[in-house]
């Protein structure tokens, strides 16, 4: 009577765990997804980067996941410039920030603008990228660099690639917008 009763209890027991094995990693990706985190490198004392997103996954042990990111670019403690975008990700082991969707790049100490769809940051060579078409303005100047830019940190030298030029078409258009 007992091995009766213990049958159908291995039974079910056995029934329960079998099935098509649906579980896969993204089952526990909620569990890798944090809120309003901050990602920095400090140098004597003051942050040379901040880079802060609405949410991170880290599922991947590689890199980060970003939503809604926002990079600090710092030069001697003071915000120099601001590249945000609609997504991104921060590479680990190649230390490399890629920011998507409507990225941008304001420079708080250049008065440059710089739009694209994709921006690249290289953490050890402080050295910001784009592959495609990119408008870099300037007070009323506006350069399309269809083939990308690159730059420092700074925005002081930027370097355009298969560029188109629009310049002012009168005088006012020269004077700054403020």
């Amino acid at each position: 009577m007992r091995k009766l009763f213990l049958l159908p209890a291995v039974l079910l027991t056995l029934a329960a765990c079998g099935g098509p094995g649906d579980f896969t990693p993204d089952d526990n990706a909620g569990m890798q997804l944090a809120t309003k985190v901050s990602i920095f490198e400090s140098q004597d004392n003051q942050k040379k980067w901040l880079l802060t997103a609405e949410s991170v996954d880290f599922a991947d042990l590689q890199s980060a996941t970003l939503k809604n990111p926002e990079l600090l670019l710092k030069e001697d403690g003071k915000d120099s410039a601001r590249v945000s975008g609609d997504t991104g990700s921060f590479d680990y082991t190649k230390k490399l920030v890629t920011i998507d969707g409507n990225a941008r790049i304001t420079s708080f100490t250049e008065d440059v603008v710089i739009a694209t769809d994709r921006i690249f940051y290289d953490v050890d060579k402080n050295r910001i990228w784009s592959d495609n078409k990119t408008t870099v303005t300037r007070g009323a100047a506006k350069i399309t660099a269809r083939g990308g830019v690159e730059t420092d940190s700074k925005l002081t030298k930027i370097e355009l690639k298969k560029q188109s030029t629009r310049l002012p078409k009168t005088t006012r258009e020269l004077q700054r917008k403020k």
